[in-house]
């Protein structure tokens, strides 16, 4: 910040100096110019007054040499072969011209600022001795001190130029320096960017590892056992359909774990219920609860088609996870499922469950005791709000999801 600030006062007071000496310079080369007595002296007093007045204007536009340094420095160079003007508005507009410029407009605006500076110059040598900007005179005696030859005049020309042509190169290396060290700033973040990101995909693949050969398999194994469960039960039509259904889970669980797996390999970052659309909820909350004639569900989905991924697996896991943990923790006490989608209102999920007396609380389950806090998070994924908690005697969850439309 105190870099930026003296950079900003360097560059403000340099405008100064800039308009302050253009001025100067303007004024003293008209006034010069209406002292000559010789071919110059023919000259209306009305040209003089109109070259102070451009010059002085061109001092002031000094102030936009940064933003117009071409167009500027072309009109500087006119005025200065036009009227009886130095080429001061020029030659301080140039360094920006070079600074800034393509080939073409550098060439363009140094050959027009050296064509300026030749013809002041030149009309300062044709003038008298006591109208010539260059000459010294005695002022006592007003006797000729020395009388600058047409080398000198050269030599002055030069000069002037080379110091401008300077300014130009050296304030052009310093720009190109800047963009240099921007582009390997930004080259250096892309890197770390690109390392970070190598990084998060090591560590992807190996949860993804742990996954497949750790839960994935005692997944299956939970599978296979229901199917082993179904065919010995057939004279027990209950635990029949207690082992299909956990069969059915168990498939479903595998499904989405692939799914997971694939995932995290991949990087993307889409995960769980591929294809799957909103049209798809009622399928899920039938395989969730089954016959369970303790769970109601009114399930209203209007463009469930036209739901973009992320809103899906919002609402599904929303939804997954309240009713688990309703069936988790109300000891076989009723369940109610409330889910209202469309386009125009979002999605809004209520799913509300009695809590049991202190004699009937259910058994404790094994769990990740973060179910509250991976909904808030789904929700807070797509911009939605997610409430949770105890009310005239149940617990309440209660999310609202905007609506993300499908891209197309």
């Amino acid at each position: 910040m105190r870099r930026a600030a003296v950079l900003r006062w360097a560059s403000a007071a340099g405008t100064v100096v800039a308009v302050a000496v253009s001025a100067a310079s303007a004024l003293m080369a008209v006034w010069f110019a209406s002292q000559a007595t010789g071919r110059e002296s023919a000259l209306h007093p009305t040209l003089y007054v109109v070259g102070a007045v451009v010059g002085l204007a061109l001092a002031g536009l000094l102030v936009w040499r940064r933003r117009f340094p071409f167009a500027l420095c072309l009109g500087a160079s006119a005025c200065s072969v036009l009227l009886p003007l130095d080429a001061s508005a020029a030659l301080l507009t140039l360094p920006w011209v070079l600074a800034t410029g393509s080939v073409r407009a550098c060439l363009t605006a140094a050959g027009a600022t050296t064509a300026a500076t030749a013809t002041a110059l030149l009309r300062d040598a044709l003038r008298d001795h006591e109208a010539q900007v260059l000459v010294t005179v005695d002022e006592q005696t007003r006797v000729l001190s020395s009388d600058p030859t047409a080398a000198a005049y050269v030599a002055v020309g030069i000069v002037l130029l080379g110091l401008s042509v300077a300014a130009g190169l050296v304030r052009r290396a310093h720009l190109a320096a800047e963009r240099a060290r921007d582009e390997q700033q930004a080259a250096a973040a892309a890197a770390a960017v690109l390392r970070d990101q190598a990084g998060r995909q090591d560590e992807r693949r190996l949860i993804a590892r742990e996954v497949h050969d750790t839960v994935a398999h005692h997944v299956a194994e939970i599978s296979l056992q229901a199917s082993a469960l179904e065919v010995t039960s057939t004279n027990d039509p209950a635990a029949a359909r207690a082992a299909r259904e956990m069969r059915a889970s168990a498939q479903q669980a595998i499904r989405e774990l692939r799914s997971l797996v694939t995932t995290l390999r991949s990087g993307d970052t889409v995960t769980g219920f591929p294809g799957a659309t909103l049209d798809d909820l009622r399928p899920l909350l039938g395989r969730m609860t089954g016959d369970d004639p303790r769970t109601t569900a009114a399930v209203s989905v209007t463009g469930g088609q036209d739901a973009a991924p992320t809103l899906v697996r919002a609402t599904f896991r929303v939804v997954q996870e309240a009713v688990t943990n309703a069936h988790k923790h109300a000891g076989g006490q009723p369940v109610d499922v409330r889910v209202d989608a469309a386009p125009e209102r979002g999605v809004d999920i209520t799913v509300r469950n009695l809590l049991p007396s202190d004699g009937a609380r259910a058994p404790s389950l094994p769990g990740t005791g973060s179910g509250l806090l991976g909904m808030h998070e789904r929700a807070d994924a797509v911009g939605g709000t997610l409430v949770a908690g105890r009310e005239d005697g149940s617990f309440i969850v209660r999310a609202h999801l905007p609506w993300v439309a499908r891209a197309t």
